[in-house]
């Protein structure tokens, strides 16, 4: 499963290395990267670094600022194995499909996973009511059981608006 990681802002020189925004909470892990891909395509990477809140990749295959150019925008995606993820933790994107609890009652589904660059929203269909966004924060889920597939949100947290 291949999982977001990062946005390409824009080219850096003039050797086609690529500027990323990165959307995953961890940056450290742009540093072992051995391959990344862009939409729908699959580079090896030659080089990478964290700098100043920012990663930077050097790919193969792209050798020229024009060749990064054509890349802006694009998201990108590892493995997900690449994540080296501890056996108790989990994608956020593993959630979507779970059934979603307040207060003791089945309310509805997670229908996908947003982030607007300050962390995951759960958007959650509410059964006959519409949407609701929700962050993946503790002030709004009290338990994420793998188990029974359940996200259990904390008795205040659909004080937001449906929308």
């Amino acid at each position: 499963m291949l999982v977001a990681i990062g946005t390409v802002l824009k080219p850096r020189g003039l050797q086609g290395e690529l500027k990323i925004d990165i959307t995953y909470n961890r940056p450290a892990v742009f540093n072992d990267l051995k391959s990344v891909s862009l939409h729908e395509q699959t580079y090896q990477v030659v080089r990478s670094s964290v700098q100043n809140g920012f990663a930077y990749l050097r790919l193969t295959g792209v050798d020229s600022i024009e060749q990064a150019e054509k890349l802006r925008n694009q998201i990108v995606k590892v493995d997900a194995s690449a994540l080296h993820l501890a056996p108790d933790e989990v994608l956020s994107s593993d959630l979507i499909g779970f059934e979603v609890v307040h207060n003791g009652q089945k309310i509805g589904t997670v229908a996908s996973i947003e982030n607007y660059g300050a962390g995951d929203f759960f958007e959650i269909a509410v059964d006959g009511q519409g949407f609701v966004l929700l962050p993946n924060e503790d002030e709004f889920i009290a338990e994420t059981n793998m188990t029974t597939h359940t996200l259990v949100l904390t008795p205040n947290a659909l004080e937001a608006e449906l929308v």
